[in-house]
């Protein structure tokens, strides 16, 4: 039987899954090549009221922000090299199968695997016929996938857009989704960020965002050893003790709004994404990429190639106006001054074996 889990952002998901695998008397155990899993029975079906709130804060998941963040810009380009991520997770190179590209990279495959830019003809199929059901993002390539030995097979497989009441629903469909690397980790990010670019293409509002997991699951070693650092009360309701989440008392920064007027204002996002990847010293036009994109990418600099983590929080907080991203950077940053983590002891929470 399917299970749904209706959700107002990510952060009140990770929670609710969390439960799920902690109470759920149906819960099963299941072999993978990547290790035994905890999995629900049946198919999950994730409803994100707000996706744009697509920030992960708890602290026992540690998930990296910064990482998060750079990625979903790296799919947005359309790009599958290693370099770039391996900047910001060095964990990531194991994914690939010869060590330049990855096989599976959403990105690649939106905008020119298939020898077109898919996320092209979308937006102008639904700019110009808001009634259209045609519109399905394809991931999966059965030649390339079904029957080829690789590292990196999509777990993600096709993406539905359509459009009610003005506003762009998005549907993704997972064949394989870890509820603590993948749902409510990276695809909650990278998802809600392609679908808030493709509204602020098309003219039109973010809509809800679905996530159908057919394998919902955690690794039970991973995640009995996160179930052991997690407090008997939610840790944002004791660090916030009058709010339910973070997203309560810090806002989002929109990256596409709809309702920009300057008609020129999506070129200037493609040309500063194209920009902030192959240029060296980008001059940014965008707001999202003068207040967003540019504080945290010198905040990463300042952090992992100068050693000064503290001047990369004074930066975020000086320049970064997306409330909740300078928030997660912050406190991850703060947690490696407590604690005196390095880098790689991190990275190796940043990606799961996910790709089973």
């Amino acid at each position: 039987m399917a299970k749904i889990i209706n959700c107002t952002n990510v952060h009140e998901a990770f929670i609710l899954g969390i439960d799920t695998f902690r109470w759920d008397p149906t819960i099963i155990e299941q072999d993978s090549r990547a290790g035994v899993t905890l999995e629900y029975p049946g198919p999950v079906i994730t409803t994100f009221k707000n996706p744009c709130e697509r920030v992960v804060f708890w602290e026992p998941r540690d998930a990296n922000p910064f990482f998060h963040f750079m990625e979903g810009l790296w799919m947005l380009a359309g790009r599958d090299d290693v370099s770039f991520v391996t900047e910001y997770n060095k964990r990531m190179s194991s994914f690939s199968d010869n060590g330049v590209t990855f096989n599976g990279a959403y990105g690649y495959r939106w905008r020119n695997f298939f020898k077109k830019d898919q996320l092209d003809i979308i937006a102008k199929r639904l700019k110009n016929d808001h009634t259209d059901r045609r519109c399905v993002l394809s991931m999966w390539d059965c030649d390339n996938d079904l029957d080829k030995d690789t590292l990196d097979t999509p777990c993600n497989t096709h993406i539905y857009f359509k459009i009610r009441d003005n506003k762009l629903n998005m549907t993704v469909c997972c064949r394989s989704n870890d509820m603590i690397w993948g749902a409510y980790g990276a695809n909650a990010v990278h998802m809600s960020m392609l679908q808030e670019y493709m509204a602020g293409r098309i003219g039109v509002d973010v809509g809800v965002y679905n996530q159908i997991s057919d394998s919902y699951h955690v690794y039970k070693d991973l995640f009995k050893e996160m179930e052991s650092r997690l407090p008997e009360v939610d840790y944002y309701a004791m660090k916030y003790p009058m709010t339910k989440s973070p997203y309560d008392t810090v806002s989002t920064y929109p990256m596409m709004p709809s309702d920009q007027e300057d008609t020129n204002f999506c070129e200037l996002f493609e040309e500063d994404l194209n920009n902030f990847f192959t240029s060296t010293n980008p001059h940014f036009k965008h707001g999202f990429f003068l207040d967003v994109v540019a504080p945290m990418q010198f905040a990463w600099e300042l952090h992992r190639e100068k050693g000064n983590t503290k001047g990369a929080i004074n930066m975020l907080r000086s320049n970064c106006k997306a409330e909740d991203w300078t928030l997660a950077c912050t406190e991850w940053l703060e947690r490696r001054l407590n604690v005196n983590l390095v880098d790689e002891e991190v990275e190796e929470k940043d990606v799961g074996p996910c790709h089973a």
